[in-house]
């Protein structure tokens, strides 16, 4: 006698994607496709040309964002392919490293790593860490700001949280 195997839906949908995914728990920002706003999201798992997001607001399918992985500094270029509940999945169609070689055209994404690693550090801080530890656990070296001050001539607010990071640091 022949045994049928038993698929389930989860499990059919697991085998109709070409690359498996990695469970991660990390920080992003998801960023409209002007680079005008970002809501932060956890993204819940990832491979090389895709990822699933959790966030507070439903994306619309088909969709441009820019994700933003905070841990590893990258951007990914990305369409909305499906979304439930609070729960999208995104498919990359380019991928960045935030260094040197990012196009002109998305310094914006510099203001919006930077804001996230200062949001990080100014939550440890309040959570009563000392500024030094939760600024460097962050990312946020004088070196770095510094560093950053070569993006923040033509976007006021990366100046803007510049200085408020400096401030932070100096207290």
């Amino acid at each position: 006698m022949r045994k049928t195997a038993l698929i389930t839906p989860d499990a059919a949908s697991f085998e109709q994607r070409r690359l498996p995914r990695k469970n991660v728990l990390l920080s992003g920002v998801l960023i409209n496709a002007s680079g005008e706003t970002g809501s932060d999201c956890i993204i819940r798992d990832m491979h090389s040309s895709g990822a699933a997001v959790s966030l507070s607001r439903p994306l619309q399918v088909g969709s441009r964002v820019f994700l933003l992985d905070i841990a590893n500094a990258a951007a990914h270029d990305a369409r909305v392919a499906w979304t439930r509940a609070d729960r999208s999945g995104l498919s990359f169609t380019r991928n960045y490293a935030m260094g040197l070689g990012l196009p002109p055209a998305l310094r914006f994404l510099w203001r919006f790593l930077f804001e996230a690693r200062l949001r990080q550090a100014e939550r440890a801080i309040a959570s009563g860490v000392e500024a030094d530890l939760a600024s460097g656990t962050a990312g946020l070296t004088r070196e770095y700001i510094h560093h950053m001050g070569r993006y923040a001539s033509s976007d006021k607010r990366l100046l803007q949280l510049l200085q408020r990071a400096i401030t932070l640091l100096d207290e």
